[in-house]
């Protein structure tokens, strides 16, 4: 048994005050999407394995393996979190994350939509609300965290929200699971 004694901001991620996850309404979407994708790109396969030597089956069997490819990245972001730590903010999953120190963090805007992250250097980082569950404690953590923090009684403005994947990862799955059915259906 060893104890190791290391100084604060050598990388290591500081004790959570708050993990937020996707909302449970779209963590289960991507699950179904990507179970439905994967079954759809099987179907597709096993119908064309029957007729292999057709004019289009290179493409139909090319095409659900990048379905599922975008049905699984769905997937692994959906299971991301956002953890806030006095040391800043990480988003990702336990092996894989980005990580906003404290020190690089200029302010964060709090918006009825967000908590944008100005960095001292750089693009600003903004979290959506509709992307993540308990909004409102994600916001008292960031307060917590003692980083400076401005208050403003308006929505987020466009740049800000326009780094909000929500929508888009949502349009993605859906797409998905339609770009299934119709290669399945051109393989029939």
């Amino acid at each position: 048994m060893s104890a190791v004694d290391l100084p604060p901001g050598i990388g290591l991620v500081g004790t959570p005050l708050g993990t937020f996850r996707a909302p449970p309404r779209a963590r289960r979407g991507a699950s179904i999407a990507l179970i439905l994708v994967v079954a759809l790109g099987a179907i597709t396969w096993g119908l064309v394995a029957r007729h292999p030597y057709r004019y289009a089956a290179s493409a139909q069997v090319v095409l659900p393996v990048a379905l599922v490819a975008f049905a699984g990245l769905g997937f692994a972001v959906r299971r991301a979190r956002v953890a806030i730590t006095r040391d800043g903010v990480r988003w990702g999953w336990t092996a894989f994350g980005f990580h906003q120190s404290a020190a690089r963090i200029a302010v964060a805007h709090i918006y009825q939509d967000g908590v944008a992250f100005e960095a001292r250097r750089g693009a600003w980082w903004f979290i959506a609300a509709r992307d993540w569950d308990r909004f409102d404690a994600l916001v008292r953590h960031v307060r917590r965290a003692e980083l400076p923090v401005r208050d403003h009684a308006s929505a987020a403005p466009l740049r800000a929200r326009l780094q909000s994947y929500g929508r888009f990862l949502d349009l993605l799955m859906v797409g998905s699971v339609l770009g299934g059915a119709a290669v399945m259906l051109w393989a029939l």
